[in-house]
């Protein structure tokens, strides 16, 4: 009879916690995939829209072009005529043509050269580079 005996039960749980841990570690997994992908959608959200607004006023600055070479000369000043076209509260997008002389003109069919094609802040910003850190 000695040779039935059963070990004793120190295995008996193993499997079980090994189970759960693995659980655990795949639940982890997910939830960090998950708010992962969830700022990754937000920042391309906001980039998109950031594009789009963008490419917005460079139409708008592409209209402007257009209307110069067709004729338009409102603001004139010296040659130089001005345009900036807001992007956000803070940001423009600035355009500076001259119109061409008549010696230009043989060269190029447009009435203008561009000066300026360029996005200016109109604000100073102070950037935040501290840690939102808990401190005792």
């Amino acid at each position: 009879m000695a040779g039935s005996q059963r070990p004793p039960g120190a295995h008996v749980g193993s499997a079980s916690i090994l189970l759960i841990f693995t659980v655990l570690s795949l639940i982890s997994f997910a939830c960090l995939s998950l708010v992962n992908s969830r700022a990754d959608y937000t920042l391309s959200n906001k980039l998109a829209e950031r594009e789009r607004i963008y490419y917005n006023a460079c139409h708008q600055g592409n209209a402007f072009l257009a209307a110069v070479n067709s004729g338009y000369d409102l603001g004139m000043v010296d040659g130089i005529i001005k345009e900036s076209i807001p992007i956000t509260d803070n940001q423009s997008l600035d355009i500076t043509i001259t119109t061409n002389t008549a010696n230009n003109l043989s060269i190029s069919n447009n009435f203008y050269s561009i000066k300026q094609w360029q996005i200016v802040i109109h604000e100073d910003f102070e950037y935040d580079y501290s840690l939102p850190v808990k401190q005792n």
